[in-house]
């Protein structure tokens, strides 16, 4: 199924000899350094482009109350997102199947030795990081470029596919991933808060990640380290 040509091959980034746990902290620094790059690309496009990568209702508020809720909101709104990675992790569809046959052989073992803690920090950077530049910025330019009377759609759809280019792993995942960024994209522009994204975005990648970490059997090498 994993020939020389096919979409799955992956080579590991760092070598396959060296120990678990060292490749986990070397996927830790690598993926919190990248994620928080992100935002600061999400600064500097957004002062190039007149944007403010920081668009929260909530926060502008200054309402205590409003920030919490709109957390909650993203809390919520998080779930059916949960729902479908599961259904994804027990669908027998076979473009799926080996997806989840990749991801377990080459990406689980990235991280396989984190603790949740060092999961959460690295969900917590993608989802500020990314949720600043993807939603905050691209989204709100090119809403601005379409103007406020064409709707939605057509920001939403570009910032989706621009969203499922740069995960592309396989095309697969390049459609899940644009997936949840249209549904990410949908909850930005109907509550204009950063903040829910953010919180959706980070808790899934958090849930995703300790989930494929606990569920994905030890090959015999990681085993015997």
């Amino acid at each position: 199924m994993f020939d020389d040509e096919d979409d799955y091959d992956f080579e590991d980034p760092i070598g396959p000899t060296v120990p678990a746990r060292e490749r986990a902290e070397w996927f830790i620094r690598t993926a919190v350094l990248f994620e928080s790059f992100l935002a600061f690309v999400a600064i500097g496009l957004g002062w190039a482009v007149g944007v403010a990568p920081w668009i929260s209702a909530s926060w502008n508020s200054g309402s205590v109350t409003a920030i919490l809720g709109a957390m909650g909101l993203g809390a919520v709104a998080t779930l059916p997102l949960l729902a479908a990675f599961m259904w994804l992790q027990h669908t027998e569809l076979d473009g799926l199947e080996d997806l989840n046959d990749f991801m377990e052989r080459q990406i689980v073992p990235l991280f396989r030795e984190a603790t949740v803690i060092e999961l959460l920090l690295i969900s917590l950077a993608a989802g500020i990081g990314e949720e600043a530049l993807f939603r905050g910025v691209i989204q709100t330019f090119l809403q601005e470029m379409v103007g406020a009377n064409a709707g939605p759609a057509v920001p939403i759809i570009l910032t989706s596919l621009l969203f499922g280019v740069v995960h592309f792993m396989t095309k697969e995942y390049f459609v899940i991933s644009g997936l949840m960024g249209a549904y990410l994209g949908i909850w930005f522009w109907w509550t204009g808060d950063l903040i829910v994204p953010i919180v959706i975005h980070a808790l899934y990648d958090w849930f995703a990640l300790v989930y494929l970490r606990q569920s994905t059997p030890e090959d015999e090498d990681t085993a015997a380290e």
